[in-house]
């Protein structure tokens, strides 16, 4: 297929497929949480413009695949009338990967719905924004890690404060997974959800003023160099 701006539809949430001519359509809702009329809507999509499943993500979105290229303008149409939102892929900020963490699991130390929801809603820091590579971010709620925090660009999970027994977040940057994989900087103390905030603000500012195209946060600080980061980023 000639012609076609793949980098474009990818910005639009449409992933070209193995098969030619062939599109998968990516969503993404805050904490990975979609309503029951949200999964109505994807099903009623996938039975009209593709071949009607849907499949779940492992950054907790849903994608639908085998959407025609030509249907792409009436899926993106029925799309933004349902209210979903559209997953990022690419050198951009990806989805907020977050376990259920204290709102029903047991062992969940922290409200991680919360952290997500600002993180999506902060100003600056919204989902597909444009970066120099991918940037990742997960949160667990507890030390048992299940996002794999240690592997993102900035990843935390719930922990309890030793001196003061109040739950906080430990946090990791510089962290990423894939065929190179890299265990992030495990920072000193354990942060309150704004401090959080304010750090994620700073990192992702920091990533996307000083990084290289296709150059990892952790290769970014490993050339910056560890005492420069923290200075700049307040850590």
């Amino acid at each position: 297929m000639e012609n076609i701006d793949y980098e474009d539809l990818k910005k639009r949430g449409f992933l070209r497929q193995a098969q030619e001519g062939f599109f998968v359509l990516r969503t993404r809702m805050p904490g990975g949480n979609y309503k029951r009329e949200d999964l109505e809507k994807l099903a009623v999509i996938a039975q009209k413009y593709a071949k009607g499943f849907v499949h779940a993500t492992v950054r907790q979105g849903l994608e639908i695949p085998f959407i025609r290229f030509e249907n792409i303008p009436e899926v993106e149409s029925e799309v933004k009338k349902t209210g979903i939102l559209i997953g990022a892929s690419g050198p951009r900020l990806r989805t907020t990967v977050a376990c259920p963490g204290n709102n029903w699991c047991k062992r969940g130390l922290v409200n991680t719905f919360s952290l997500a929801d600002r993180i999506e809603k902060e100003p600056g820091l919204k989902c597909g924004l444009d970066l120099p590579h991918k940037f990742k971010i997960a949160i667990s709620g507890c030390p048992n890690a299940c996002t794999r925090p240690q592997v993102s660009e900035i990843g935390m999970h719930g922990q309890a404060d030793s001196l003061t027994k109040a739950a906080g977040y430990t946090v990791y940057i510089g962290g990423c997974g894939g065929r190179i994989s890299k265990s992030g900087i495990k920072l000193e103390k354990v942060y309150t959800e704004d401090e959080v905030m304010r750090l994620v603000e700073k990192v992702v500012k920091f990533y996307k003023d000083h990084a290289k195209p296709r150059q990892r946060l952790g290769a970014l600080i490993d050339e910056f160099g560890i005492d420069n980061f923290y200075k700049t980023c307040s850590c």
